[in-house]
């Protein structure tokens, strides 16, 4: 039981902290536009290069964050726990922030496919017998 709430918690903190660094070395790489009002909670008019870096760190905190928590933890749930909080977050953005439908529908996969991988990666291998 205390493995599985370290992995889950561990998990946790490293997909926020994955998600939180990767959309900021994208602000620093492709900043909005000037002039764009921050407030008007829309995302609809920003370019590509600005809108890809969220799903990337959605998708890399999900995998990041669920291979810890498989690693940590005897069980796999932890993994999909952390993949499914980090979907539930981006799912609850859009709902505040009008954004482009291609974006929506990445941000729904990125954390669903990061959560699969972190499963392949995490779980050791299956031994033949022999």
């Amino acid at each position: 039981m205390i493995r599985n709430l370290a992995g889950l918690a561990s998990g946790l903190a490293v997909a926020i902290a994955t998600v939180m660094v990767i959309e900021t070395v994208g602000n620093q790489l492709y900043p909005p536009p000037t002039g764009y009002d921050m407030t008007q909670a829309t995302a609809l008019t920003l370019p590509f290069e600005t809108l890809i870096w969220p799903v990337i760190g959605w998708f890399l905190g999900a995998l990041a964050g669920s291979w810890l928590a498989v690693r940590l933890s005897p069980e796999r749930w932890t993994g999909w726990v952390v993949a499914g909080c980090v979907l539930v977050a981006t799912i609850f953005n859009f709902a505040l922030i009008t954004h482009p439908l291609w974006m929506m529908a990445a941000g729904v996969l990125a954390p669903v496919l990061g959560g699969w991988i972190a499963q392949r990666l995490a779980a050791p291998a299956e031994r033949a017998a022999p």
